[in-house]
């Protein structure tokens, strides 16, 4: 079938509320014909089904929003096993694309979990959204996960725009930093990004070795090492990490990161935070104690453990 005539189809039954028996008598196609060209359309990914998850656990949002000065939190089931990551990432996309509006600049993340929340995203009606990554390439070994392909990748998605910082996440001294931060054309999309109006990250926890820290290779031995020898629970988009107490350790490392800094994301006016799965439970608490969060977009278990852990 001619993909033009598909994505007809699928604008006539989604967008106009047509029956299929009726998109058959416009087309002069069968309804069964109809019928298995929707179907197709989801298998090509033309239409995608979001799902609005908030609102699910109540009482549980309320209780996180409560006790950690939360603007928001949105909890979604995670009985469904690996689905519960789809559902989290398609939560995530829903709650960002809540907060766009016409001139909004977004500061983005990097890292899997943002990657395929990207997938969620849809053509937005408010245009204009800039997307900045918060910090610079992590590696040549996961390109896309960087922050700078997130970025242009939700641009693509919401037919917005994108910046990116060029230059690596971190470097082997802060002299060497210092450099690439006079680089005009480095430091003016930095200072773009620290006035951003919305950010959207992901944690890690370097405790982990399935963390994305691990996976791009990037840290040295030695860094890695500092890590654990200070227990950092949380690397928050690498500008910093915290313990488990929510305190900044590892400066050594997050000295030598081109981004934004820790304080410019801190004074964000709107961060969404999506984590998921018990690998993260500790990052986000350190997180939350250190009032890097703003709105929550999390799975039943971990909002439990948020729940029933000391602030």
């Amino acid at each position: 079938m001619d993909h033009r005539l598909l994505i007809s189809i699928c604008h006539m039954y989604y967008e106009k509320n047509m029956s299929q028996q009726q998109i058959a008598n416009s087309t002069g196609l069968s309804r069964m014909k109809i019928s298995r060209s929707l179907q197709k359309a989801k298998d090509l990914g033309i239409v995608k089904i979001i799902i609005d998850y908030s609102g699910a656990f109540l009482e549980l949002e309320k209780g996180l929003k409560d006790k950690y000065g939360l603007k928001n939190a949105i909890v979604v089931d995670n009985q469904s096993g690996e689905d519960s990551k789809k559902q989290v990432q398609s939560a995530a996309a829903l709650c960002l694309q809540d907060k766009l509006f016409k001139g909004a600049t977004v500061a983005v993340g990097w890292g899997t979990t943002l990657r395929e929340t990207c997938k969620y995203m849809q053509p937005l009606k408010t245009k204009d959204v800039l997307f900045a990554s918060i910090i610079g390439g992590h590696s040549i070994s996961m390109p896309h996960v960087h922050s700078s392909s997130i970025a242009s990748e939700m641009a693509h998605k919401t037919e917005g725009k994108s910046i990116s910082i060029n230059a690596p996440a971190l470097v082997q001294s802060q002299m060497e930093r210092e450099t690439f931060l006079n680089d005009s054309s480095i430091s003016t999309v930095i200072q773009r990004t620290a006035e951003a109006d919305i950010a959207f990250f992901s944690l890690g926890n370097p405790m982990f070795t399935s963390s994305s820290i691990h996976k791009v290779e990037y840290f040295s031995k030695s860094d890695l090492s500092e890590m654990e020898k200070n227990n950092a629970v949380c690397d928050l988009v690498s500008i910093a990490f915290l313990n488990s107490d929510g305190q900044e350790c590892c400066s050594s490392i997050s000295n030598r990161s081109i981004g934004i800094d820790k304080e410019a994301l801190f004074n964000i006016p709107i961060k969404i935070c999506v984590v998921e799965g018990k690998e993260k439970h500790a990052s986000t608490l350190a997180a939350l104690k250190a009032g890097y969060i703003d709105i929550l977009v999390t799975d039943k278990e971990t909002a439990e453990y948020l729940a029933n852990h000391s602030s």
